[in-house]
């Protein structure tokens, strides 16, 4: 019996090794078979989902390290504006949230030095997912200039970008409230849906970003007309940058233990779910393969694409791959990777079809 010819000719189910089609010796042939077949194996999951355990960093301080996402297209409005650029801090959760025209780099660095930079300050580092405009020429020459390191997700993994993508539906839903009728005028509402949000308590601090940046809560009309809230009264300015100091660094300790037991919880409970393993230098693996081809239905493409070489371990969750027929490194993330047990011999067959 050719095994090849049995496998080519007869669909096996996905989750089916192929025992029932053969008995004995026969039988031990087609499961090593479909095993290591290419075609199978660029196609089906492997049970249980790969599942790295939580990488999670608290900042020492506010502005120390801040996110930046582009939200859109959302409908242009009458100032021609279809996008949202969004800054956060990774410490304190302040964020902005500045409406554009377009989502190219010269008016996301623009934005970003003018109304970020000239008012809080150079972050000492800035993540992002890997969007053209972030990873543009102009872009890295801002970041070099400015002394600021750039860091960036891993390609199809907006996971690693978590407090924007978290912030993203949270300023949806915000806006959703305000412009169901009128979807026109969402740029003139961000100024007071992002009021709302940074006098809110944050979960993972405990505080609202307002407190965190300047020791206070903020005063809102509200406050004013009903006559709620404690004020202050300092004899000089010297006083008040006494107390300030005082306030901000209790504050900022508070929130240090908050947001590592936030960090712990958040963990503990994803990791749950961990499905984990190392993979070694030299190690053949596929990658999920999530580009999606023009005219091709994505139901029915291939789920995987390999095999890659394991070049390097950079930390625990991101490996260096190297595809074993030629081409640029990548680097991937855990989570997109499955072990490669076919036989590269075989894998010609899969490449010719």
């Amino acid at each position: 019996m050719k095994v090849g010819t049995l496998h080519t000719d007869i669909v096996i189910e996905e989750g089916d090794d192929g025992k029932d089609l053969g008995d004995g010796q026969q039988l031990w042939t087609v499961s090593t078979w479909v095993r290591e077949c290419a075609d199978c194996a660029s196609r089906k999951t492997h049970g249980k989902q790969p599942c790295a355990p939580m990488q999670t960093l608290v900042p020492s301080r506010p502005f120390e390290r801040v996110a930046l996402d582009i939200l859109g297209p959302l409908p242009e409005t009458p100032n021609k504006n279809k996008y949202i650029l969004v800054i956060g801090d990774y410490f304190s959760k302040w964020t902005e949230a500045f409406p554009l025209p377009n989502q190219e780099a010269q008016s996301i660095a623009k934005v970003l030095t003018e109304e970020w930079v000239c008012r809080f300050g150079a972050p000492r580092s800035i993540h992002s997912d890997q969007g053209r405009n972030f990873e543009s020429t102009l872009f890295k020459e801002l970041c070099s200039l400015l002394s600021i390191h750039k860091s960036r997700t891993t390609p199809y993994h907006p996971q690693s970008d978590g407090l924007v993508e978290r912030f993203n539906r949270t300023l949806l839903s915000m806006l959703a409230l305000f412009v169901e009728d009128n979807q026109l005028n969402w740029d003139k509402l961000l100024p007071y849906v992002m009021l709302a949000y940074r006098s809110s308590v944050h979960a993972s601090t405990s505080f609202t970003p307002y407190r965190v940046l300047f020791g206070r809560e903020i005063v809102l009309p509200v406050d004013i007309m009903l006559n709620v809230g404690k004020h202050e009264i300092f004899s000089s300015a010297d006083e008040y940058v006494s107390r300030l100091q005082e306030t901000l660094s209790s504050v900022v300790d508070a929130v240090k233990r908050h947001q590592t037991r936030a960090s712990g919880r958040q963990k503990d409970s994803y990791d749950f779910r961990a499905n984990f393993q190392y993979y070694s230098e030299g190690e053949l693996v596929w990658v999920h393969n999530k580009a999606r081809k023009r005219g091709v239905c994505a139901k029915l493409q291939r789920r995987f694409k390999g095999p890659f070489r394991v070049r390097e371990r950079l930390t625990e969750v991101l490996y260096r791959l190297v595809p074993v027929e030629g081409g640029s490194e990548s680097v991937v993330h855990f989570n997109r990777l499955k072990p490669y047990t076919c036989s590269l011999a075989r894998q010609g067959e899969l490449n010719d079809k």
